[in-house]
């Protein structure tokens, strides 16, 4: 199946060039303003969702730390108790509030 010099030529002409050239670049100004349009967007919502993850971690930390101070008195109050004299429990050792 060999290919014809001129039957290549005869599909290919100057005016389907341009016109193919022409929509392409229609195209392309079309889409290049939305493409700068969407690419702050898409960069405010990742950093959004940054600042939501950050926000949570923190809370975590917060509801973490509020946890291990509520637990440090009962702790110091379990030693208390757990000595040798369970009748002379000294309350003036004990920290309920720091």
């Amino acid at each position: 199946m060999a290919l014809e010099g001129g039957s290549l030529l005869k599909g290919l002409n100057l005016t389907k060039i341009v016109s193919g050239v022409n929509n392409t670049l229609n195209i392309v100004n079309r889409a290049i303003p939305i493409y700068k349009q969407v690419t702050p967007i898409v960069k405010n919502v990742r950093s959004a969702f940054n600042t939501v993850g950050s926000i949570k971690e923190a809370s975590k930390e917060a509801k973490a730390k509020e946890l291990k101070a509520m637990e440090r008195p009962v702790s110091v109050f379990k030693k208390a108790n757990n000595t040798e004299d369970r009748g002379n429990v000294n309350l003036d050792t004990l920290t309920f509030f720091q």
